[in-house]
């Protein structure tokens, strides 16, 4: 069971490396891959390391860096945006080879973040590996957002438990979004005159977008290190601090504007 979850990790990662490449290249398809693909590879890495006993401490620091990461763009949007209906576009449930749900930790962070202000969220479904919606991840267009936007899947059939969303004035992305879901520097469809924040996913190609307030938010990660920045490298693989404000700055930064 371990040498199965290691491939699996293994696989994911190498197509979570595949599709942040080719996005990086212009290739719109991309970006949901790698994505996709980081959600289930996380997992399979986690069972792997339960079975081997586990690394608790890596596997914490990672968590850790995950929720720091949602709860600061929390607390900013809690800060500034209270008053908006909120949308939390976020990854549907995945479990482990267990059969075990791994658990949502953008989500835990960023609600976390949040604190009283209340959102609305819209899970979008985990293809099984392997199967043809995991193919079809490499289509994700904004035509597919707008059907879950309707409770329905890619090819327009109601995703049982699923019903439209509701009107809302702010969505909040852990999972990115389509290439082609902005025209003009806008929003389309439902997304139209509403603002937009990223806890991940967000590309700089989009930084036009925060002119026109479309995008309001976003976080985004600091260069990793290069091997010879022993003190760089060291800082970013320390323990979490406790503060989150110097933890998020290990790693992160946070663009609004």
């Amino acid at each position: 069971m371990q040498m199965i979850a290691i491939i699996g990790a293994v696989v994911s990662g190498i197509v979570m490396w595949i599709g942040n490449t080719n996005y990086k290249k212009g290739a719109a398809w991309g970006q949901p891959v790698a994505i996709a693909f980081g959600v289930i590879a996380i997992a399979m890495g986690i069972w792997a390391m339960t079975l081997n006993g586990g690394n608790a401490g890596a596997i914490n620091k990672e968590i850790g860096y995950q929720k720091v990461r949602a709860e600061k763009l929390g607390k900013y949007i809690a800060a500034n945006f209270a008053d908006k209906k909120i949308l939390v576009l976020t990854t549907g449930d995945y479990k482990d080879g267990n059969g075990n749900v791994v658990p949502n930790h953008l989500l835990e962070g960023l609600k976390k973040g949040l604190g009283s202000v209340s959102c609305d969220v819209l899970a979008r479904p985990v293809p099984a590996e392997g199967s043809d919606e995991a193919m079809e991840e490499m289509e994700w267009r904004f035509k597919h957002l707008a059907n879950l936007f309707e409770g329905k899947d890619n090819k327009g059939n109601a995703i049982p438990g699923y019903s439209p969303v509701g009107d809302f004035d702010l969505l909040i992305t852990t999972i990115g979004l389509p290439e082609d879901t902005f025209k003009g520097g806008k929003g389309q469809g439902k997304l139209a005159g509403k603002s937009i924040a990223f806890v991940q996913g967000f590309t700089e190609r989009w930084n036009g977008l925060f002119k026109s307030k479309t995008v309001v938010a976003a976080v985004t990660d600091k260069p990793y290190p290069g091997e010879s920045d022993k003190a760089g490298l060291a800082n970013w693989e320390q323990n979490p601090p406790s503060d989150m404000e110097k933890a998020f700055d290990v790693r992160y930064i946070l663009k609004t504007n």
